[in-house]
């Protein structure tokens, strides 16, 4: 009789087990997708960092104009 109680506690345990197991591997998947699009966002930030700090050094350049000389 006690053994088929410890069976039947044993097979609550593995499926709940199971179950767990099964939901931490779909949060995983989840995570590298979500991953993925994470590394393709901070790609695509530092190309528009690029491109503002290039343009930013280009409105900063000094401009330099020459001044004829001064007529004697």
């Amino acid at each position: 009789m006690w053994q088929a109680v410890v069976g039947g506690v044993l097979g609550l345990l593995l499926s709940t087990i199971a179950y767990f197991l099964k939901l931490l591997i779909e949060d995983l998947r989840q995570m590298g997708k979500e991953l993925g699009k994470l590394k393709e966002v901070a790609v695509r930030l530092q190309t528009e960092q690029a491109l503002i700090k290039s343009l930013l050094q280009k409105a900063a350049a000094p401009r330099t104009r020459k001044i004829p000389p001064w007529p004697e």
